[in-house]
């Protein structure tokens, strides 16, 4: 059952993490994988691209086996790479933001109902721009935002980050934070097969338990 509807007001700033996790090998994942997460943080402000106060940090952990909320088992990050990027002691970020934030915030764990909200470059990207809907990430950057070609074809996790960081300044313009936040709760089909993550369990699924609005 689909609990209430949570509002969000507007917020005129606020921390955001933009988030990305790849894994480190080829091949089906499994307990014990080693996957590489990648975050920046910084701060967004109505009507304006982001400000970074962070470079990009890469942190290496693996996948372990937990159970979810229905006794199902599901493949999650490891508890050191998590305390990596939500330390205790240490106000959270307003928002996660990254590129399939249903899928990532399964991989990640934690409560979606109160920050860190959760900010869908996807879901995002196809209520703005549905002809790329069916584009990865970094496709999808490209055709927006051609003239970071430069940033976005380069070799190693940068060229992902890159696309990630156009993808959101892309939508901070389109829209207010909370309403790309309230969007991304909303159900829409899965992103292409092509991402790094895409052969996992719980890529395909698009379901939110939380109804979000905004002003």
């Amino acid at each position: 059952m689909t609990a209430r509807p949570v509002h969000l007001p507007r917020w005129p700033a606020g921390r955001l993490c933009l988030i990305d996790l790849i894994p480190q090998n080829l091949g089906a994942p499994f307990h014990g994988a080693p996957i590489i997460l990648s975050h920046r943080e910084g701060f967004f402000e109505a009507g304006s691209s982001m400000t970074w106060i962070s470079d990009w940090s890469q942190r290496c952990g693996c996948l372990e086996e937990t159970l979810d909320d229905a006794g199902q088992p599901h493949l999650t990050v490891n508890d050191s790479l998590f305390r990596g990027l939500m330390p205790s002691g240490r106000a959270a970020p307003l928002i996660f933001a990254g590129y399939h934030m249903h899928f990532l915030r399964r991989l990640l764990g934690g409560p979606h109902d109160h920050p860190p909200y959760d900010l869908c470059l996807y879901t995002g990207i196809r209520h703005f721009c549905p002809w790329i809907s069916d584009f990865g990430l970094q496709l999808a950057a490209l055709e927006l935002v051609p003239e970071n070609i430069h940033l976005m074809t380069r070799a190693g996790p940068s060229a992902r980050q890159a696309c990630a960081e156009t993808l959101l300044d892309f939508l901070l313009k389109k829209a207010p934070a909370n309403q790309l936040v309230a969007l991304s709760g909303v159900r829409v089909p899965p992103p292409p097969d092509e991402e790094p993550l895409a052969g996992m369990p719980g890529w395909r699924c698009m379901t939110s338990r939380f109804v979000f609005t905004a002003d």
